[in-house]
């Protein structure tokens, strides 16, 4: 067993990870772990770009109430405040850090649209690549004074006298190393590849929240789930169409060629994604439909999209006939690890940054092109939060435990196929949800009633443990949450309830350990 020390341990290579690191490391010693390469994370395959306010005739104030709106009035709004007036300030310093965004002859930026947004404000880099510019500037400035640690998987925060002290992990040959540091910063994503239909190709299981929930830290919001209308048909990984391709006037129609999205919503194709994905999910479950994305009009497609265009030639379709075949899928998570609006979570020496992360921002369904603007946004503000050695902490973690678990060996027949939860994830738990569809989904995902050592187990059963962890987190907030509000839909309760303003669900190992414990989901209700 290997043991490495640092002043701040980072989980994860995104842009939320990979900022905070940079900011970090003029001042500490820094260690970022990743599951893969460096290069493999969602804010690389980002296509969608950066939302600021930075027109002339925009404001914070506009994009303030665009967030709030597409987030159903369930955001903080001090902490969407906070990330709004950030965007210009975002741009400004990628720019100075080498990222190239479009701009136009004159020098000014080229400004785009997307769902949900009343004006064009997302910045890109490269079209629709902004995301592979952005992660590629951000290591060759990080590599240059960080230790970036690749092909770890973080298993477990190691904790003493209620304090993260660092994280254990498990490397490709199945070897433990343990890091240590004063303050660790988790930053490895959301859990939207619990699906089998998303946009999330690499890793996107929820392991850092499982971690924080193992830990007594607490999570909320995970019911919020939120699908992207246009991911490409029938392939697995499902491949991204960027948003930015219906800001250029794509319009989405049905096979008979009937564009069905204007008499919904007022922006019509543009609607935020939750009411579009439910729409499409109506063409096609509904009235047996097919659904496509029709580019037509757009000229100069390949130039303006060559991630697009390389993707749908990749899967032989032909971009001259005009239309590209897609389907809802998950893409990304609005709950996560509850963090001030510096990042701290319920444990001493422990922060949340990133889609891993429930500052609140996003309420009940993300405006597009608002997440790398959080991961920038929020790192920036851990960052100053852990040079500024604040002693000041988040009301603390209740480590109150209802009983002792024993710990045990895991049974791998007693754990689900990661096959198995991405099948009951879609067919049950999907865009349209109903409570008796979440309760049989629910206690098939029951976990056992003990909790593992799960350092000594092999890498894939811990992978699978932390899938069907989140997976049973996941069905059990949908089923507590008693009404329909941005993406979260139940055809039983297909109505927003005032009496749910505000209220959010928190889930937390120490109450839900009696529930596991009971093998049964009655126990939610309570």
């Amino acid at each position: 067993m290997k043991h490495k020390e640092a002043d701040v341990l980072i989980i994860g290579g995104g842009i939320a990870g990979l900022m905070a690191a940079e900011y970090l490391s003029s001042h500490k010693n820094v260690i970022v772990i990743t599951k893969f390469s460096a290069e493999k994370s969602n804010s690389f395959l980002a296509q969608g770009g950066i939302s600021a306010a930075i027109d002339e005739e925009d404001s914070w104030a506009e994009h303030f109430l665009d967030t709030l709106k597409a987030g159903r009035h369930h955001n903080d709004q001090e902490a969407v405040k906070q990330l709004v007036k950030e965007g210009e300030s975002v741009v400004r310093t990628l720019t100075e850090w080498g990222v190239n965004f479009d701009r136009h002859e004159n020098g000014s930026f080229i400004l785009g649209k997307e769902g949900g947004h009343n004006r064009n404000r997302i910045v890109h880099a490269g079209g629709d690549q902004t995301g592979k510019k952005v992660i590629e500037a951000l290591i060759r400035r990080v590599s240059k004074n960080v230790k970036i640690v690749t092909h770890h998987y973080a298993v477990d925060l190691i904790i003493q006298d209620h304090k993260c002290i660092g994280v254990s992990c498990k490397d490709d040959e199945n070897q433990t190393t343990i890091f240590q540091a004063k303050n660790t910063i988790l930053a490895g994503g959301g859990y939207a590849g619990i699906y089998g239909t998303t946009s999330n190709a690499f890793g996107s299981d929820g392991s850092v929240l499982c971690m924080a929930y193992r830990a007594g830290v607490e999570l909320s919001d995970l019911e919020f789930v939120q699908f992207h209308p246009t991911l490409l048909s029938d392939r697995v990984p499902a491949g991204l169409i960027t948003e930015a391709v219906r800001g250029q006037g794509g319009i989405l129609i049905n096979s008979s060629g009937v564009p069905f999205m204007k008499d919904i919503h007022p922006l019509k194709d543009l609607a935020p994604r939750d009411i579009v994905s439910r729409r499409l999910f109506q063409e096609i479950h509904e009235h047996g439909e097919k659904v496509f994305l029709d580019i037509s009009s757009i000229k100069d497609f390949r130039s303006k999209f060559p991630g697009v265009t390389m993707l749908c030639e990749n899967a032989g379709i032909d971009l001259d006939k005009g239309l590209i075949p897609v389907s809802p899928g998950a893409h990304f998570t609005m709950g996560g690890i509850v963090t001030d609006q510096s990042g701290k979570t319920s444990l001493r020496g422990l922060y949340a940054v990133g889609e891993c992360a429930n500052t609140g921002v996003h309420g009940a369904n993300r405006l597009a092109s608002n997440s790398l603007l959080e991961g920038a946004v929020f790192a920036k503000k851990v960052t100053n939060s852990i040079l500024s050695s604040e002693i000041t902490d988040m009301k603390p973690a209740t480590f109150k435990r209802k009983k002792n678990l024993e710990h045990k060996s895991i049974q791998i027949d007693g754990l689900l196929q990661e096959s198995e939860i991405h099948l009951l994830m879609d067919k049950y738990a999907g865009i349209v949800r109903s409570k008796k569809e979440l309760m049989r989904v629910a206690k098939t995902l029951n976990l056992p009633s003990w909790r593992p050592d799960l350092i000594k187990e092999p890498l894939p059963v811990i992978k699978r443990f932390n899938m069907q962890t989140i997976a049973w987190l996941t069905v059990t907030s949908c089923l507590k949450r008693e009404e329909s509000r941005g993406s979260h839909y139940r055809k039983d309760f297909p109505s927003q309830k005032k009496e749910w303003d505000s209220k959010k669900i928190i889930r937390s190992l120490w109450h839900d350990e009696s529930i596991i414990a009971e093998k049964t989901v009655a126990g939610i209700f309570n």
